[in-house]
């Protein structure tokens, strides 16, 4: 029988109400009567919705807005929720805050204001929607344009009391695509140097205020009375006991898209493992908040959203898709998150040495192209005028981190590659193409495909492709520089339908009564890609949907003024150090961000002398590269006392760091 996608989850979207009203209720909710399970139409990606008996609850708490997630979101939220007095409590799955992204796109703001730029907003508008062949819901669209200005007002005095200082992108009237009309609003607001990260501010301002997160504390299933959710079932992930969380005016999900599920992504979004080779995502985010939904009633965006840039750099003959690791989990196999100067617009072709493509797009395009091409990958060539060309390319949004380098692009990003073995140099295109793998007929095709560029930037016209002249480069001058590349995939943005008060809504367009959404797991925006020439649209619309949840309860009469109900743990420092330690070899495990990591500490006259961590089953663009450098400050500092986990890679760092401190207590 062959079952749709849009019936597949629609099928699994009905059984849900069955098996979500079984679930756990308050013990004095329970009803008596048998609930048969319904036949399962589910596709194996969703799964059964878990069934948990009163039995298995060790704990209730009470609280009137549930947060499920940490993250930029679930901080947003609740920093709003807490200037508020609501009473509220976030559970989050990780052993602390998610990472912080940094630059965020809000419309009209007083940065801009200052900055002399106004965003035409009947254009973005009509540009969102053409992203999206008009499948989005411009109402919910709406919200991010009419109130993210709003929101960085909100957010401005926060981060500038902490000493961040926001960089406004202002690039008043340069359209950057002319040839394709794209629109690239000038709305991108940047905050410096990413320290202290916006995510730890806001949990700093929570805690002052007597509230705090339920760290190692995970979704388990969403709990419904009649068709209203009334909270959810979580489990503490160190002692494996559940808790029924009562959340009397609702749970706004924040827990990001399925990017971390291999199975989810080949189901929902096979073009990825068609066109990615590198993770810039958060591993953790697998879905669960959006099959928690679903298994509670809620319709899934019918079209997939991955937001992909062309940055994922590989050695030659490496395809696009996942690989198994030696844990056999499904991994991509490249080892840089992302090499930003993938995105200019130099020479690209494919495994047959042939141009495909204009190079002159958004940072998909050339990534969708490549999955139609052998491998899914394809070459990047430029000269040792790189640096001025990208001055006079002049791309936006995080790709102008290229230019921003100026002289220092060559020494600093591309010359370390180049040691990597994953950039390749040469003296002549000839050896160039014998160094990226190309052979035979294709090595004649891309010698002629270099000379035929050469002859395009001459005649400053691109008859083949139809780039604009000034992102045109020669390449005649030596040394010349070659690359593979595939694409980074950052999340997904494909996820729940919500209507413009961000509330999910089943596939019947009705409301789920007392169920909010935001971030990655909130969907109705984008089809098919994420429309890159909005830079910082996908983060500002979290943060603005967050914010407008919280307020819009409490016009809805949420209570405010009360503060938190239950009284915040003490918090545990474990660090310490190895002085006065026996000498010996001592073993541990700790949690990281794709199950244990086992760690061995060797300690001689009470000094750490060496650290082994197996990181192996860790994402190796993150933690692989965190894990060595955590290291050496832990050697460094004869402890853990002072050590930082290092940015983008919190939870393996947390793990090594567990595990180090208790191998040191076995010392004592």
């Amino acid at each position: 029988m062959d079952i749709s996608r849009r019936s597949f989850l629609k099928g699994a979207a009905l059984s849900a109400l069955g098996v979500a009203a079984a679930g756990v209720m308050p013990a004095a909710e329970a009803k008596a009567e048998e609930t048969k399970a319904p036949v399962s139409a589910n596709p194996d990606w969703l799964g059964e919705a878990p069934v948990i008996d009163a039995s298995q609850i060790s704990e209730t708490w009470k609280t009137d807005l549930l947060i499920v997630g940490a993250g930029n979101g679930g901080m947003m939220a609740a920093s709003v929720a807490a200037d508020n007095g609501v009473d509220f409590r976030v559970i989050e799955q990780n052993s602390v805050v998610c990472d912080t992204r940094h630059w965020y796109g809000a419309i009209n703001s007083s940065a801009a204001k200052a900055a002399g730029v106004e965003v035409d907003i009947a254009k973005l508008r009509s540009e969102a929607s053409r992203y999206t062949s008009g499948k989005m819901d411009q109402r919910v669209l709406n919200v991010w344009i009419n109130e993210s200005a709003a929101m960085h007002d909100y957010l401005a005095p926060i981060l500038e009391e902490a000493g961040l200082v926001c960089d406004f992108a202002n690039d008043k009237e340069l359209e950057v695509e002319h040839h394709t009309q794209y629109y690239c609003p000038p709305q991108q607001h940047f905050w410096g140097d990413y320290n202290p990260p916006r995510n730890n501010l806001l949990q700093q301002r929570i805690e002052s205020k007597g509230y705090y997160i339920d760290f190692n504390t995970s979704l388990v299933e969403l709990v419904k009375d009649g068709d209203r959710v009334t909270g959810a079932i979580a489990q503490n992930l160190n002692t494996g006991a559940y808790i029924l969380i009562e959340a009397a005016w609702g749970v706004l999900l924040a827990t990001g898209g399925y990017e971390g599920n291999p199975e989810m992504v080949e189901a929902l979004a096979p073009i990825i493992p068609k066109c990615v080779t590198a993770c810039s995502f958060y591993p953790s985010n697998k879905g669960m908040g959006i099959k928690a939904a679903i298994w509670a009633g809620a319709e899934h965006d019918l079209e997939a959203a991955p937001m992909i840039f062309d940055r994922g750099l590989v050695a030659p003959g490496v395809d696009a898709g996942y690989v198994t690791d030696n844990q056999g989990n499904k991994v991509f196999p490249g080892t840089v998150r992302q090499f930003n100067p993938g995105t200019q617009p130099f020479l690209k072709v494919d495994r047959d040495g042939v141009r495909f493509m204009d190079e002159s797009q958004p940072y998909n395009d050339a990534v969708h192209a490549a999955a139609r091409r052998k491998g899914g990958v394809y070459c990047q060539v430029f000269d040792s005028n790189v640096a001025s060309d990208v001055q006079r390319f002049f791309t936006l949004g995080c790709s102008a981190l290229t230019r921003m380098q100026g002289d220092n692009l060559v020494p600093n990003t591309i010359e370390p590659q180049v040691e990597a073995g994953l950039v390749k140099k040469a003296d002549t295109l000839e050896d160039l193409a014998d160094q990226l793998g190309f052979t035979g007929k294709a090595k004649e095709n891309f010698l002629a495909t270099c000379a035929r560029y050469n002859e395009l930037y001459d005649m400053q016209e691109d008859v083949d492709f139809g780039k604009p002249a000034y992102r045109l480069s020669e390449l005649r001058n030596p040394p010349y520089y070659g690359l593979w590349l595939g694409g980074s995939l950052l999340c997904t943005g494909d996820a729940l339908w919500i209507n413009e008060d961000m509330q999910v809504l089943t596939p019947e367009r009705d409301v789920i009564e007392g169920l909010y959404a935001t971030g990655n797991c909130a969907g109705t925006t984008f089809v098919d890609n994420y429309p890159e020439l909005f830079p910082g649209m996908c983060l500002g619309r979290n943060l603005t949907f967050a914010k407008h949840v919280v307020e819009k309860l409490i016009s809805d009469g949420m209570p405010t003024g009360k503060g938190p109900s239950m009284s915040a743990p003490t918090a545990e420092d474990n660090s310490t150090t190895a002085e006065g330690c026996k000498d010996g070899t001592y073993t541990a495990t700790g949690r990281g961000i794709n199950g244990d990591i086992p760690v061995t500490v060797e300690i001689k006259g009470g000094k750490i002398v060496s650290i082994d961590a197996d990181v192996s089953g860790e994402t190796p663009s993150l933690g692989g590269v965190a894990a060595p450098q955590l290291i050496d400050s832990i050697v460094a500092a004869n402890g853990t006392v002072g050590v930082d986990v290092v940015s983008g890679s919190t939870i393996t760092c947390e793990g090594i760091l567990n595990a180090v401190n208790s191998c040191l207590a076995q010392a004592k």
